[in-house]
C-alpha cells in the first residue's frame, strides 16, 4: 500500500484516532512533513497545531546517514551505533552537531517568530510524522515533549519498520501506525507523491484556521 500524499496519510491516522476528540489534544507535526500529516489530525480532533522542530545530524558517508538529532532547546540525542559502525571521532560528531544546531536555530527563528510554541505541559500530546525510517528524530522529539512536562504522549506515523514501532513504544503511551513493516529503505517509497514541504506552505498552515466540523472527513 503507497499513500497518495502525506495529506491522504494524515487523514487515515485521523480516521484510527478520533475517539480523542474532545480530550483537549495538542497536535505536534515533526518538523514540516509531519506538520502536513498533523494538520489533518488536528483538524479531525478539533485541536490545536503547532510544529516541533528537530534536526537530524547528517553523516556525508558513504553511505548516508544520521549519527542522531537535535531538538529545540538544545537537546541531542546520539544514535550510538551509528558513531561506531562509522567510526566516527568526537571531533567530528562535535562538527556535524553544530552544523546541525546552526540550521536548527535557523527554523526555529522563521517559525517562533510569529508562532509561539503550544503549551502543552499536563496535555495530550499527538506527536506527528510522515514515517519513521530510524526512529532517532521522534526519539528526540519525545524527549523534548518529556521535558516540557507533556501529560501523554501518542505517536501516530503513517509507516515504520516494527523494530523502530517497538523501541518507540517503550518512550510513548500509545503508537498508531498505519503501515508496520518488517524492512523500510526510505520513508518517501511508502508515497506516490513526496515532495519536500515550503517553510512557507509549513507556516501558512500554522496560520491557518481550522476546518470547520462539517468540513472534516468522517
Amino acid at each position: 500500500m503507497r499513500f497518495r500524499d502525506r495529506r491522504e496519510a494524515g487523514e487515515r491516522l485521523a480516521l484510527l484516532l478520533r475517539p480523542m476528540r474532545g480530550r483537549e489534544a495538542v497536535v505536534l507535526g515533526l518538523s514540516e512533513g509531519g506538520l502536513v500529516v498533523g494538520g489533518e489530525i488536528a483538524d479531525v480532533l478539533g485541536a490545536p497545531l503547532d510544529i516541533l522542530l528537530t534536526r537530524r545530524i547528517e553523516f556525508a558517508g558513504p553511505p548516508e546517514t544520521s549519527l542522531g538529532a537535535v531538538g529545540e532547546g538544545g537537546l541531542l540525542v546520539s544514535d550510538h551505533a551509528a558513531i561506531k559502525r562509522f567510526d566516527v571521532t568526537p571531533a567530528e560528531l562535535t562538527r556535524l552537531a553544530g552544523h546541525a544546531r546552526a540550521e536548527l536555530a535557523r527554523q526555529v527563528a522563521v517559525y517562533r517568530h510569529t508562532v509561539a510554541p503550544a503549551p502543552i505541559a499536563g496535555r495530550t500530546v499527538v506527536l506527528a510524522d510522515d514515517g519513521a525510517a530510524t526512529g532517532t528524530t521522534a526519539h528526540t522529539a519525545i524527549r523534548v515533549l518529556r521535558a516540557r512536562r507533556a501529560g501523554r504522549i501518542v505517536l501516530a506515523v503513517p509507516v515504520a519498520p516494527r523494530g523502530v514501532l517497538d523501541r518507540l513504544s517503550r518512550e510513548v503511551d500509545q503508537v498508531v501506525c498505519l503501515r508496520p513493516l518488517s524492512w523500510m529503505h526510505a520513508v518517501g517509497n511508502s508515497y506516490r507523491k513526496f515532495s519536500a514541504v515550503a517553510e512557507t506552505d509549513a507556516l501558512e498552515l500554522l496560520h491557518r484556521e481550522p476546518r470547520l466540523p462539517t468540513e472534516v472527513p468522517r
